[in-house]
């Protein structure tokens, strides 16, 4: 039986190990997604490794209210990922 590309492509993800590789193309773009444009100019990502999102924000009134919201961000950006991919966000 002929199998269908989407299930091919994700045989080959998992054969050769490319989920991570992904995860860190997709994280940033989804980052700038949840947050919107507006916070997106006041911060940016500096690193995504095995599920530490690392964000610079250069004024302290944002870092801390991101700080604040931190889990709802880091639940926001799984959900639109479809998996547990950020295990934790830093600001700095």
């Amino acid at each position: 039986m002929a199998q269908s590309l989407s299930d091919l492509v994700g045989d080959v993800i998992t054969k050769y190990h490319l989920q991570a590789v992904l995860d860190e193309e997709r994280v940033p773009d989804t980052w700038r997604e949840v947050i919107g444009p507006a916070l997106a100019a006041r911060t940016q990502v500096r690193g995504f490794y095995a599920g530490m999102l690392r964000i610079h924000v250069p004024d302290a009134v944002w870092r801390l209210e991101l700080t604040a919201r931190r889990e709802e961000l880091r639940v926001s950006i799984n959900a639109r990922l479809g998996r547990e991919v950020v295990r934790e966000i830093t600001f700095r």
